[in-house]
């Protein structure tokens, strides 16, 4: 997965048998397999789909694969890897109900082999990313927990990502990373279901059906 992200990064070609070569190696029998979790994962977590653009020389591509109304919902000057990672660390602190603990966060974001002192390809600075930019950009917020000894900071969500993105959008993004129906956070669904009812009765217009808005 971090290989495909980093050849679209600096822009190369994604040649198949290159993958073989540099990553898959010897499990080239289970090649099938490995692409198909590497797409669902990118897909699930990155909103990006894993494309076979040439079946002569085994070229893919990655393409966005969220629907434009959610990307401009979630724009991080169209850094699809950085909204995944945004959108997991939210998802966190939804779940615990009010904030996320940054040892919480950090146990989480291991999960996808990143760390907090070790700069990453894609990322870069992960957390200098987490705690500062996504901190000025108004989508998280980073607090040191009162009276906490040895200090401790927690996660809560910023007032752009209130603005910006629904809890419903959360519940749908937990149930595709996971895999589950969202009422599997029976309680955070309930919230995120009051929430989308709020907004309806508030502004009905603002949430039509996408077929009855004419595209360009």
């Amino acid at each position: 997965m971090w290989y495909v992200l980093v050849k679209d990064q600096k822009r190369m070609i994604i040649w198949f048998p290159d993958m073989v070569k540099d990553v898959i190696g010897s499990y080239k029998k289970w090649c099938r397999s490995i692409l198909r979790r590497t797409s669902l994962i990118l897909a699930r977590v990155f909103g990006l789909h894993l494309r076979l653009t040439s079946l002569h020389t085994m070229e893919f591509s990655l393409v966005k694969a969220l629907e434009p109304e959610e990307l401009d919902r979630v724009a991080l000057s169209n850094r699809m890897p950085m909204t995944g990672l945004l959108l997991m660390i939210l998802s966190l602190i939804y779940v615990k109900g009010r904030g996320a603990r940054e040892s919480a966060v950090w146990n989480v974001l291991r999960i996808l082999g990143l760390r907090p002192w070790k700069k990453h390809s894609t990322f870069g600075d992960v957390r200098k990313l987490i705690t500062e930019e996504f901190v000025q950009q108004n989508y998280l917020k980073y607090q040191r927990v009162p009276h906490a000894e040895p200090p401790e900071y927690e996660f809560f969500w910023g007032s752009r990502a209130s603005r910006e993105i629904t809890k419903m959008q959360i519940m749908e993004f937990l149930a595709r990373v996971f895999k589950k129906d969202p009422q599997a956070w029976p309680s955070r669904y309930r919230e995120a279901l009051e929430e989308a009812r709020a907004l309806r009765e508030a502004d009905p217009s603002a949430h039509c059906p996408r077929s009855s808005v004419s595209e360009d």
